[in-house]
């Protein structure tokens, strides 16, 4: 199977292959990134984040695949059942030889059930994980390679090392039908505006065929309430390690002495309502004390976030998507569950339906 490119030199990786697009030469500088967040006093009391990059380390993914895979994690479970049910539909949407990129992949456990249903109908495809692990790509792209390298398959698997914008830059090169894949709430995981932010961004690459496959929680507190804590709270001596032992390891890395302990904070979360659902972890210093040999005090009491989930339902991803100018073509629901899948197009001058009246379908 061909791929049309437009750039003169440009290479496409080959089954199996995976292919730097700049993850070597990573811009974000994590030891600015945290001095950011943790030397300056912030305005208005609000509160440092630690970056979520610190936590995606070989040994952080190891830990957070145990995590996504524990039975009370039904995000992952349920979009795993969304391809069993849905994926043959999925497939007849798209043209044969599509090009899908896997935003921020990670597991790619979970996508082969959407794979097999390419294999199962016969229709030629090219799946692409970007990412910023590049062990965590070897080892999934070795994975899916054996699940797809006998003489009748029609799945090509590849990786993409690199960035969001690294990738985004690189698929301009790809010509023909793609489509991205947003699973596991990748790109609406933010608040409100930042979260619309980033849609209106990925609708800025898509081209008139193109489709964004996006998943969602819709789960709401407090109606959902017990369902969503068990999710978080079912491996709490996973995420103890995947925070203190993972995190503030890579974090004292980045900074280069000993500014986090975990003796000196203590592991919260909490569930809030609003403006919309959000499970957030955050650590609250036990004492006071100076981080490493900085003249910064961090009081006693004193917060940083790490780590947030937000939840949105499916009215408001649709306000989302109608903002971004785009329109849902298909919804699908797991059963008896709040997640969903969302195939989204670019909407054009024919798309003329307001948030609530997007065509839907889905198990209910």
């Amino acid at each position: 199977m061909e791929i049309a490119t437009m750039e003169t030199g440009f290479v496409f990786p080959e089954h199996g292959q995976v292919i730097d697009i700049n993850g070597s030469k990573m811009s974000m500088n994590l030891k600015a990134a945290v001095e950011k967040e943790f030397l300056y006093i912030k305005k208005g009391g609000e509160k440092p984040t630690m970056p979520d990059e610190l936590l995606y380390t070989d040994i952080g993914l190891n830990l957070w695949k145990d995590i996504i895979h524990h039975e009370s994690f039904y995000q992952t479970h349920d979009e795993a059942k969304l391809f069993d049910i849905n994926g043959a539909e999925i497939v007849s949407r798209l043209r044969p030889g599509v090009v899908m990129i896997d935003l921020g992949a990670g597991d790619t456990e979970k996508v082969e059930h959407l794979l097999a249903a390419f294999e199962k109908a016969r229709v030629p495809c090219t799946y692409l994980a970007l990412d910023i692990s590049k062990k965590s790509l070897d080892e999934n792209i070795k994975f899916l390679e054996s699940k797809h390298s006998g003489p009748d398959c029609v799945v090509r698997c590849a990786g993409l090392w690199g960035t969001f914008e690294d990738g985004k830059h690189w698929v301009q090169n790809i010509q023909g039908q793609r489509l991205f894949l947003s699973l596991g709430s990748v790109l609406c995981n933010d608040p409100y505006f930042e979260a619309l932010t980033k849609l209106k961004s990925w609708a800025s690459v898509m081209r008139e065929d193109d489709l964004t496959l996006i998943g969602m929680d819709g789960h709401l507190h407090p109606k959902d309430e017990k369902k969503i804590w068990k999710a978080y709270h079912s491996t709490d001596d996973l995420y103890r390690k995947f925070f203190f032992d993972n995190g503030f390891a890579h974090a004292n890395k980045a900074v280069g002495e000993t500014w986090f302990r975990e003796q000196d904070w203590e592991l919260k979360a909490e569930l809030e309502d609003y403006p919309t659902t959000r499970h957030r972890f955050y650590f609250r210093a036990r004492h006071t004390f100076n981080l490493g040999s900085t003249d910064r005090q961090i009081q006693e009491g004193e917060e940083f976030d790490w780590f947030d989930s937000h939840k949105y339902g499916q009215s408001q991803v649709e306000t989302m998507f109608e903002k971004s100018g785009l329109i849902a073509t298909n919804i699908w629901q797991a059963p008896d569950s709040e997640f969903r899948q969302y195939l989204v197009k670019l909407k054009d001058d024919h798309d003329q339906r307001g948030d609530a009246d997007s065509a839907v379908s889905g198990v209910n």
